[in-house]
């Protein structure tokens, strides 16, 4: 019974040295290991472009790489001091310019910018005071729309957030749809002040966008969000489906006629799951694609009219 004890206690006092310099050699791994986020691929597939970091670094930089050739990856100088994060790379329908959201130069606030597929011209292309994500190109490759609150933060129900404190504010801060018009560097707001979006998708033409949303406050309603299309010259919201369960992912068919989406049990936002539908963009002929399919489709991208590729579980 001795022996045991004593070799018990021995054990102990070694194991916490082995582990403390394991963990310091485990720690200078992790700082070396690089992280890729934000992937997008351009339209004609000549380029792909990334968000890179370290485990060690807070500081998020975009990247950009020819896929064809043996060229290297050119990290996109923005000429801003200090670290930035960046995020949502996303390519204009001519492939030849990338847009983004950058704290460069802030101190956190997100500004959209622009550089050439080259990685050369950086343009600061926003003023924004408030959250912002998700730029997506109109087809015309002339407007970019983005996800925005103003003069609030945001970022989804499952993000961190910092504990209220002193007075709080009562009011609700949707997320909005902001459409910057590049030509003119006018920024506007499209979507109805009384409706959170969480996600969308212009149509063929640029004249509407397909959203799904809910009344506010967007924490608590994602569960019960409806797909809307929405009229961007007149502001106006129109509820062409309210489901029995959650939806995501409504995405536009290339011919303007069909919009397809994901509708199934989800717990949260971000965990996609369920079938795949389609209905008429004037919210008729709805139509369960994958009822009879035994997988969970959790994203989906229009080939044709005709076509669509899902990813599945």
């Amino acid at each position: 019974m001795k022996q045991f004890f004593l070799g018990y206690f021995l054990s102990a006092l070694l194991i916490p040295t082995l582990s403390m310099a394991q963990t310091a050699h485990l720690t200078e791994q992790l700082g070396e290991t690089v992280l890729y986020g934000d992937l997008a691929l351009s339209p004609d597939g000549s380029h792909v472009t990334w968000v890179q970091s370290t485990a060690a670094t807070t500081s998020k930089q975009t990247y950009i790489q020819a896929t064809s050739g043996n060229s290297s990856a050119a990290l996109v100088n923005l000429e801003a001091a200090g670290e930035r994060i960046d995020a949502d790379p996303a390519w204009s329908p001519d492939s030849k310019t990338v847009a983004f959201l950058s704290t460069a130069g802030e101190k956190e606030q997100r500004q959209l910018w622009s550089v050439n597929a080259d990685g050369s011209n950086p343009r600061k292309l926003s003023q924004l005071k408030g959250y912002a994500a998700r730029p997506r190109w109109s087809r015309d490759g002339k407007q970019i729309a983005f996800l925005y609150i103003e003069d609030a933060r945001g970022g989804g129900p499952l993000m961190a957030a910092p504990t209220n404190t002193g007075v709080i504010d009562t009011a609700i801060h949707n997320q909005r749809i902001a459409v910057l018009d590049l030509p003119t560097g006018k920024l506007r707001q499209v979507s109805p002040s009384n409706l959170h979006i969480y996600d969308y998708d212009w149509s063929p033409d640029d004249k509407k966008i397909v959203v799904t949303a809910a009344p506010g406050p967007g924490d608590n309603n994602w569960w019960i969000a409806q797909i809307y299309t929405i009229d961007i010259a007149k502001g106006e919201a129109t509820s062409i489906y309210k489901p029995s369960l959650q939806v995501a992912v409504p995405r536009w068919s290339p011919d303007g006629k069909s919009i397809a989406f994901i509708e199934g049990l989800m717990s949260d936002e971000g965990f996609h799951g369920g079938d795949l539908f389609t209905i008429s963009a004037d919210g008729h002929d709805i139509l369960n694609r994958t009822g009879k399919r035994k997988s969970s489709i959790s994203s989906l991208f229009w080939l044709t009219p005709d076509r669509i590729l899902v990813t599945d579980l």
